[in-house]
């Protein structure tokens, strides 16, 4: 399973730069167990290509996750939402667009998300190639932070989320 090791931090903002592209994310969590399995939708506004993601994350410490994502059909993303809306089981879901940016001089880039689930938040993030890794901050992200989240689980995708009883409609809405 590949390591994911990423820097979180809470914005302010967005920054003040055209994104190369904004992803509209419709991100499902279903409790499977003692694991929590999460399902995105995931579509470019930039190219209208979609995909639909299938993870499962285990923490390994302060920013560092085993990642084991595999691409599922639509069909299967709808039956996992069929599930999630099952009241008798634990899920949640969350909305949200994530705007990318290249970090500059590096082949690295900022992923800047913006979620739509009633409230407004915005979260910073970048995959590092390792836990040593000395970040550069972009004048475009340093203009606009307000403090590290890195390993604070309430900056989480799956605690920012809400969860969904048999009544909610499941849709992607920008506010």
């Amino acid at each position: 399973m590949p390591l994911e090791i990423e820097r979180k931090f809470l914005l302010k903002t967005l920054p003040n730069l055209n994104a190369k592209d904004s992803i509209k994310i419709e991100q499902l969590y279903l409790k499977n167990g003692n694991i929590w399995e999460r399902l995105r939708s995931w579509e470019s506004v930039k190219t209208g290509e979609r995909k639909f993601i299938h993870t499962i994350k285990t923490s390994m410490g302060k920013g560092i996750n085993m990642e084991d994502e595999k691409l599922v059909s639509e069909e299967e993303f709808n039956d996992f939402k069929e599930q999630c809306m099952k009241f008798d089981r634990e899920s949640r879901q969350i909305f949200k667009t994530r705007h990318i940016y290249d970090h500059p001089n590096t082949k690295l880039y900022w992923e800047v998300d913006e979620f739509h689930n009633n409230y407004r938040l915005i979260v910073a993030e970048i995959e590092i190639p390792n836990k040593d890794y000395k970040i550069e901050m972009p004048k475009y992200i340093s203009d606009v932070i307000l403090l590290e989240v890195t390993g604070l689980k309430q900056f989480s995708n799956r605690s920012l989320s809400i969860k969904i009883s048999d009544n909610d409609r499941i849709q992607f809405k920008i506010k």
